[in-house]
């Protein structure tokens, strides 16, 4: 699902926050490379290097993971249209590189010294696969989905965009007739369910959906949401930490984590899951503003408080949330002073 589609189809839902009774109440209505820690201080150097399939052809869209001698990651890139990566300042000292793609992986040790190093890998396929949306994928489910199915799920999509609920309710019907296991559409399904707030029904397709292909990543996503609606915070981090290890790019596993520990009452850790989420969420986003706020008061950060409010409100002035952002925003002023 592209970082667009997704967009407007979490904007179909209204994911609730479950908070503690004292708590105010608020609801909710996607590459490059990423940096996880920074490399000690010390002599820079840098690790370029392809990744390749069996029969020499470049692979895009890989994960490359740059761990350290103890396995401890470091960084980690997605290779380019040409199949090339590259870590920069990269500190001397025996390394991992580690490249994945569906369920295929292989590895290199690296010694990294005065000079900058170069690394070439053979993930073991003989040609590249695509998903539904154009990436790389060797899912072996994938391969499974007739296209008569991928075809309504592509009508069914487009016509959820568009509003048209019921149209985009019967061709996801069609698609998992013709393939039940299907879990793209099991997803959708699940989507449009929490939409019309059968949680319940929800959960249900989207734990099918990840036996059918446990390498979808936005299954675990939307299962995160789910179980944030039904105040199981603990099975939402378990799960949406598995997205995010699958999709680490993708902005709305942080920003469900966020909502997750928000309600166990871990204000911290909400708090460093939404800044992540913000880096890399659409611009046109919102809605984090006003959650993050929401964290931050919480932690009696009030003057970030009211810069988040503030924001959110200049952004969107009369959204549906609007009222809400307001009556925070005098109430973080006041306990700012």
């Amino acid at each position: 699902m592209g970082s667009r589609a997704v967009v407007l189809f979490f904007g179909l839902l209204a994911f609730v926050v479950s908070l503690p009774a004292q708590d105010m109440s608020w609801y909710q209505s996607q590459r490059t490379q990423s940096s996880l820690t920074t490399p000690p201080v010390g002599h820079f150097n840098s690790i370029t290097g392809s990744v390749r399939s069996l029969d020499d052809q470049p692979l895009q869209d890989v994960r490359v993971e740059l761990r350290d001698s103890t396995g401890v990651m470091v960084n980690t890139s997605y290779t380019g249209p040409t199949g090339t990566f590259e870590f920069s300042q990269i500190p001397a000292g025996l390394y991992h590189i580690v490249a994945t793609s569906g369920t295929q992986q292989i590895e290199e040790h690296v010694q990294v010294d005065s000079w900058s190093a170069m690394v070439n890998l053979r993930l073991p396929i003989s040609k590249t696969a695509r998903d539904d949306n154009g990436k790389n994928s060797i899912s072996v489910a994938q391969y499974q989905v007739p296209e008569k199915a991928r075809e309504e799920l592509k009508r069914a999509r487009e016509a959820s965009v568009k509003g048209r609920i019921a149209e985009a309710q019967e061709h996801v019907a069609r698609a998992l007739e013709i393939h039940p296991d299907y879990a793209d559409a099991l997803t959708l399904r699940a989507i449009l369910k929490l939409s019309a707030r059968d949680t319940e029904g929800a959960v249900v397709d989207l734990e099918k959906a990840i036996q059918c292909d446990s390498a979808y990543a936005m299954a675990y996503m939307v299962l995160g949401s789910a179980y944030n609606i039904e105040s199981r915070f603990d099975e939402a981090i378990r799960v949406l930490e598995h997205g995010e290890r699958l999709a680490p790019d993708a902005w709305q596993a942080y920003f469900e984590l966020g909502k997750a520990y928000a309600g166990k009452n871990e204000y911290e850790a909400a708090v460093h899951q939404l800044d992540r989420a913000q880096t890399i969420a659409p611009p046109d986003y919102f809605l984090i503003h006003l959650v993050r706020a929401h964290v931050l008061m919480q932690l009696s950060r009030f003057n970030d408080a009211v810069i988040d409010l503030q924001m959110y409100l200049e952004k969107n002035p009369s959204g549906p949330d609007s009222d809400l952002a307001q009556k925070m925003l005098d109430q973080a002023k006041a306990s700012a002073r």
